[in-house]
């Protein structure tokens, strides 16, 4: 009876092993699915990710693409730019703002845009950063330089105030064109009213000196004979100034051809040097590297370098220095087939200097501060530089002297070596 038990007992756990190795079979079965639909979704979320990877580099790329381009259009500008927070603070600044304001952008950095600024310039350092307005402007002196200037609040899309931004303009230039073209408007009419006024005076003149020779030799009283002298060389003296009236006031006749500035300079110094060396001056000059060829009148232009020459000899009694050079500027341009370079001869003397008060005066007419000058040297000076297109300033030389600055455009220039002699 126990053998038959035994065998329903045995079959039994039979059933069941088979049942439950096919159960992990199954569970097997669906495991490897499970894992070959979660692999397929993995290498899924790998391309995505490596698809984004190539999307975000490709952005960001872009994004260093755009800001070194803005950089580089920053860097190219003439203009000064300045960005500061809504603290004030320098974030950023490019080449002409370091040129205009003397800092670095390292040194810059994180400092006050107002300290940018000299104490001694116009800036008005009280007006709040935060609060600029767009579109408002200024002139400033800063570093021998007018400078206008542009402040306009930086805002974010929604209209919340950042920061602002500051544009430095160099108006220098601009400047000395409008003071120049003010002069000579000023030369035109003051030219014709003299012109008329020295042939009125001339006249009466004529008679006087002939009527005083025709009674020098009548009069036997040597006394009498020495006042008819001193009328004759008074009426002299009037009628040299009137000439130097009319030649101020005439248009100057000019022969313009090509011609060498270096040239010119060299024989005005020719017949110059004896008097330079009598006054104890010690003469330095410093030719550029290039032929500067200029269109114009030589002999002219000697009287104007003359003159200059001899301002400043008056300006030194007691001796002390006298620099002449000559510098091609934007050579750049002329290299690039660009026809704007020019060509700029300095006279810089260590005299007397010339009154702050009295820059702007000293190419007026009839002003002068030397006794018996007749204030019509630098004016004719200017007339002549006029008529070759070209521009003259003068500036105090840091209180040792004065600085005349003469501007010519230039036709060419060939490569030689750099002349510098010391006379």
């Amino acid at each position: 009876m126990n053998k038959p038990s035994n065998s329903t007992e045995h079959q039994s756990g039979t059933i069941f092993l088979q049942r439950a190795f096919e159960d992990f079979s199954q569970s097997t079965v669906k495991l490897q699915e499970a894992f070959t639909s979660l692999q397929e979704k993995f290498e899924n979320i790998n391309k995505e990710l490596e698809y984004k990877n190539v999307e975000l580099k490709r952005a960001l790329a872009e994004k260093d693409e755009a800001k070194n381009y803005l950089q580089n259009i920053l860097k190219s500008l003439t203009t000064g730019i300045v960005v500061a927070n809504m603290r004030g603070n320098v974030t950023m600044m490019n080449h002409y703002a370091e040129v205009f304001t003397g800092f670095s952008y390292e040194d810059a950095r994180g400092k006050n845009a107002e300290s940018l600024f000299d104490a001694s310039s116009s800036y008005d350092s009280t007006r709040d950063f935060g609060l600029a307005i767009g579109g408002l402007s200024k002139k400033i002196r800063l570093r021998g330089r007018t400078l206008e200037v542009f402040r306009s609040p930086v805002k974010t899309k929604d209209g919340e105030g950042i920061g602002v931004v500051i544009v430095l303009c160099d108006v220098t230039r601009l400047e000395k064109l409008e003071e120049m073209e003010k002069r000579t408007e000023k030369f035109a009419a003051m030219g014709e009213m003299a012109a008329n006024i020295a042939h009125e005076i001339r006249n009466p003149l004529g008679s006087i000196e002939l009527f005083a020779s025709l009674l020098k030799k009548d009069l036997k009283n040597e006394k009498n004979r020495d006042r008819a002298s001193n009328i004759i060389g008074s009426v002299r003296n009037m009628n040299n100034k009137i000439s130097n009236l009319l030649l101020f006031a005439r248009e100057q006749k000019s022969s313009m051809k090509k011609i060498n500035i270096n040239d010119v300079l060299n024989e005005v110094l020719k017949f110059s040097k004896q008097i330079i060396e009598k006054e104890n001056v010690i003469l330095t000059i410093n030719y550029e590297n290039v032929d500067p060829i200029i269109k114009g009148d030589a002999e002219l232009l000697k009287q104007v370098f003359l003159n200059l020459i001899l301002n400043a000899l008056q300006a030194m009694p007691e001796g002390g220095n006298l620099h002449i050079e000559t510098k091609v500027s934007d050579k750049e341009k002329e290299e690039r087939g660009i026809d704007d370079s020019k060509v700029e001869i300095k006279f810089i003397d260590t005299g007397i200097g010339i009154p702050h008060e009295y820059i702007k005066k000293i190419f007026d007419p009839f002003f002068t501060t030397r006794e018996g000058g007749t204030g019509l040297g630098l004016v004719i000076v200017h007339n002549i530089v006029d008529i070759h297109g070209g521009s003259i300033d003068a500036e105090n030389n840091n209180g040792k002297g004065t600085f005349f600055n003469i501007t010519f455009p230039l036709i060419k220039g060939s490569e030689d070596a750099l002349i510098a002699y010391s006379l």
